[in-house]
């Protein structure tokens, strides 16, 4: 049986056999560590003799890794990417880390773009790089730091907080609403011309049924797979909205649009906060705390620590 290892292995063996095995060759990953390919060998003989296993399986012209040494790699390529990254955010005076934030575009649009010159102020040093999406992705985070976006909670594997909870709301323009001073008549307010934004659990149906006509098979005249794009269809007078408080703020309060009908329905999900689950960077933590920091004026705010 092997006995628990107290040190770690030497790390340019780590090196080595991480560069060699993600590579998969000796020769290129000499060039990458501007050493010789002996060297690289014989590295890498020592991490073998470390760990009591073999790492490799050599072929004729091509390097195959074991199991182990399988499993072993994503491990070393996080472990040294993390301390690459964070050395340059810390250390190098003439970098300026990027943070990359996905969120819905309608999130993006209608809400975090007139904040961030407060982000710039208080973190000159950071860029930022926006990444929209209509709908969150089923992948988890990928391709950015953090994700904010409209979801129920279920992300298997990931760090998740929920910011911003939310209700459905019915509004339209001014001049929509003076044109049908009967939208207190439920059976009139039925006649007009809906718009539904796709991609979400609830909708007009559910509305309706949470109002207590469960029977009335609502069919929106306009859908659109983004908010703000049926937000813009309300703007323009073309019809009765249901959408998500979140979202409506900031055209209600400049009064682009107005509450059509008072009556509201708790949404089943909300606004998420979704990171990798991955030691959290300076840059991440400093874009989180900006955020609550922001949400703490937000009338949906649902949590507010961080």
């Amino acid at each position: 049986m092997h006995r628990l290892k107290k040190t770690l292995p030497p790390l340019n063996a780590l090196r080595a056999f991480e560069s060699a095995a993600r590579l998969q060759n000796l020769t290129r990953a000499a060039e990458e560590l501007h050493v010789t390919q002996g060297a690289v060998s014989q590295q890498i003989k020592l991490l073998e003799e470390y760990l009591e296993t073999p790492l490799f399986v050599r072929r004729a012209r091509r390097l195959e890794l074991t199991d182990s040494a399988r499993a072993y790699l994503p491990v070393l390529t996080e472990a040294f990417g993390n301390v690459l990254a964070s050395t340059n955010e810390l250390f190098v005076t003439d970098y300026r880390p990027v943070v990359k934030v996905k969120c819905g575009t309608t999130f993006a649009q209608r809400w975090l773009i007139t904040r961030l010159p407060r982000f710039f102020k208080q973190y000159p040093d950071y860029r930022l790089r926006l990444l929209t999406a209509v709908w969150p992705s089923d992948q988890g985070v990928n391709e950015a730091d953090l994700e904010i976006c409209h979801g129920y909670g279920e992300y298997a594997g990931l760090k998740v907080q929920r910011i911003i909870k939310e209700h459905w709301m019915v509004v339209a323009s001014p001049a929509f609403i003076a044109s049908h001073e009967e939208l207190s008549d439920i059976e009139h307010f039925k006649s007009l011309p809906l718009i539904s934004t796709l991609g979400y659990k609830e909708g007009w149906h559910s509305w309706f049924s949470d109002l207590g006509l469960p029977e009335f098979q609502a069919t929106p005249v306009f859908e659109s797979d983004n908010t703000s794009m049926a937000l813009d269809m309300a703007i323009a007078g073309i019809g009765l909205l249901l959408g998500l408080s979140s979202n409506l703020r900031g055209a209600l309060t400049e009064q682009s649009v107005v509450q059509a009908h008072p009556h509201t329905m708790e949404a089943e999900g909300g606004q998420y906060l979704v990171l990798p689950n991955r030691p959290i960077t300076p840059k991440v933590n400093a874009f989180c705390e900006w955020l609550m920091e922001e949400l703490k004026e937000h009338p949906d705010r649902d949590c507010i620590d961080w």
